[in-house]
């Protein structure tokens, strides 16, 4: 029994805690919507009183018709219009409920998601690199469109319960007291047991969060256009149906123990509940039988007693409903309050005020980047990805680097575009530090063309004026950069032009190839008017010839800027003013062209094994 007690201690404690967070929710919601957030409470809390007042009347007009010849057909008459008033009332309740909360149900849902995203706006590369945020992102993302009005709807329903059983509970006390303490007994009994339960089942929710991700990716694999061709040519549908239907068996194995377990438990309690409930009934008929009750007292007190009852249950059911979506409201919560590791959105939240106090509100000109000693590792990684980088890049020079998978080319050019915090040593803009401007601006004087860049599948405006959105409809403007991109003649080509949907994803949609997908982020980029271009691997969607003649518009594009492009192309890098040769995290080598074949170092090797590749197959064809 102590074990028992203590359990339960440590169970309501936890309701408690949980409990708080639904309050925090409730505040939420309030400052979200206060026009039906309010009339939905006070509906509820009528809807709380009405059962008690449909029995009453239900009871009176029993009692006057079985004495009516009593006290006349007055009497019977004033309580039938009562028993007609409750009635109406409840159904105009229900209704009036139902629409005041479908209301608030769209407000909470659309907020919620739109709370969820503007957070995930503000998180940094390495958050979302991060497969503990991943999760915590993914778990309350899944459910944020019913969770969060499921909680509003068991508070108000717990609030209304209450009500209801209080006033049910006066009727019985007025009759017998000690029936409330029976029947308040019977219906905690298996309070611990059923907590237990929830918590167990929603720790079984955490911990299958990586295999509900990998069973969603499943699916993106089999029903994915961009994945389709592999998955067919390879035969993988069978293996990737396999395995997704073993996730899924797994899931129903640990589910139907669980559910096997809270059906055990809830038989239990409903037979210790249907046996208390015939014992009281029979007393209650006794009492009818012997004269001590009328027969509407006796209806009204069978009511009373069922209804203290099912109150009672679904007050508790309604606590350990509302403790298992505070548990997932716990989660939102932490998540919406986890602390950031993107540098721009930790300087608003942390200024240095005698740092920013002259440069963050002035426009920034980048004239020159410099790196000093800088280091970097990875969350969570031992070891440096970036290793003691000293290198400056500067306006009107062109910079290419090269170097093997894994150098950190990438990484080096994501520490620029300040994507990443805590690297060790000092990243300087025009000679000073770059911490002591506002990282926003810095960014915003960068046009970037990723490897990976995005298709956005939307029109053309859209995937070009992303670059700049102030010139989004400034149709000239973005075929000026769709000019330089060199895909100009492609957009003017399409059903409506600008207005075109691009990708398949929606209907009208047209699909574009590697090459035009990755012009058109060029477009994008060169939008922005920017102090600083970089493109990460140009080659990814370009033979060549035309890697070759986009490089050389680049060339003449970047005179008057700051100029980068990443790449495993010697033919490509050649272009360059100046080129940096990266292994191991290091730049190990740096110069013209000429300057590394005279040095005779890993670029001239690299140079050697393409130039010979290039020739053999010459000498072949």
């Amino acid at each position: 029994m102590y074990f028992i007690w203590k359990g339960c201690q440590h169970e309501l404690a936890s309701l408690w805690k949980t409990v708080r967070h639904g309050l925090q929710l409730f505040r939420l919601i309030f400052h979200m919507n206060k026009k039906y957030m309010i009339p939905s409470m006070i509906l509820h809390i009528i809807q709380g009183a009405v059962p008690v007042m449909t029995l009453m009347v239900t009871q009176n007009l029993l009692n006057s018709v079985s004495v009516g010849w009593k006290e006349g057909e007055y009497r019977v008459l004033s309580q039938f219009v009562w028993f007609i008033v409750i009635y109406v009332l409840k159904n105009f309740i229900d209704v009036a409920q139902s629409y005041v909360d479908g209301n608030l149900q769209a407000v909470i849902s659309n907020s919620m998601n739109v709370m969820i995203c503007e957070k995930s706006t503000t998180l940094g590369l390495a958050d979302f690199e991060n497969a503990s945020i991943n999760d915590q992102l993914k778990r309350v993302s899944q459910e944020s469109t019913h969770r969060p009005y499921q909680l509003y709807s068991q508070m108000a329903g717990i609030t209304s319960g209450i009500i209801t059983l209080i006033s049910s509970a006066i009727l019985l006390v007025l009759w017998k007291w000690w029936v409330v303490l029976v029947i308040f007994i019977i219906s905690t009994v298996s309070i611990y047991s059923i907590f237990k339960i929830n918590r167990e089942q929603f720790q079984i929710y955490l911990d299958r969060t990586p295999q509900y991700r990998e069973s969603w990716y499943m699916t993106y694999l089999l029903t994915n256009d961009s994945t389709f061709k592999e998955v067919k040519i390879f035969q993988l549908g069978s293996y990737l149906l396999n395995r997704y239907r073993d996730l899924l068996h797994s899931f129903f194995l640990v589910d139907r123990r669980i559910l096997l377990k809270r059906i055990r438990v809830t038989f239990l309690y409903d037979m210790l509940e249907m046996v208390a409930l015939f014992w009281l009934i029979g007393l209650a008929i006794h009492e009818t039988f012997i004269g001590a009750m009328m027969i509407g007292s006796l209806y009204g007190y069978i009511q009373a007693i069922m209804l203290t009852q099912n109150q009672m249950n679904g007050v508790i059911q309604g606590l350990v409903q509302f403790s298992q979506n505070n548990l997932y409201m716990e989660q939102l919560l932490l998540f919406l309050q986890l602390p950031t590791s993107d540098p721009v959105n930790r300087q608003k939240q942390f200024p240095n005020a005698t740092e920013l106090s002259c440069h963050a509100n002035a426009s920034v000109q980048i004239t020159q980047i410099s790196f000093n000693q800088v280091s970097f590792a990875y969350p969570g990684q031992a070891s440096d990805t970036i290793r003691e980088v000293d290198v400056t890049f500067k306006k009107g020079q062109t910079v290419a680097i090269v170097g093997k998978n894994g150098s950190g080319k990438s990484t080096l050019m994501k520490l620029l575009m300040q994507l990443y915090k805590d690297y060790r040593g000092t990243i300087q803009v025009n000679g000073r530090n770059v911490l002591d401007y506002d990282l926003q601006k810095v960014q915003e004087r960068m046009g970037v063309v990723f490897q990976d860049f995005v298709h956005y599948e939307m029109s053309a405006r859209h995937n070009i004026g992303f670059g700049s959105l102030a010139e989004l409809e400034q149709d000239e403007r973005l075929m000026d950069a769709a000019k330089v991109a060199a895909i100009d003649q492609v957009i003017a080509n399409l059903p409506n032009g600008l207005d075109t949907q691009l990708g398949k994803w929606f209907d009208e949609g047209h699909q574009l190839s590697g090459g035009q997908w990755q012009r058109i982020a060029i477009a994008r980029a060169i939008l922005r008017s920017a102090d600083v271009y970089i493109l990460d691997e140009p080659s990814s969607f370009l033979d060549p010839l035309a890697e070759r003649d986009l490089l050389q518009l680049f060339m003449h594009l970047m005179r008057d800027t700051i100029g980068i492009f990443i790449t495993h192309r010697i033919s490509s890098a050649r272009l360059a003013d100046q080129i940096l040769v990266m292994e191991d995290g290091r730049i190990i080598e740096q110069g013209s062209h000429a300057e590394l074949i005279r040095l005779g170092g890993v670029y001239a090797q690299m140079y050697q094994v393409q130039a010979s590749s290039f020739a053999e197959e010459v000498a072949v064809n």
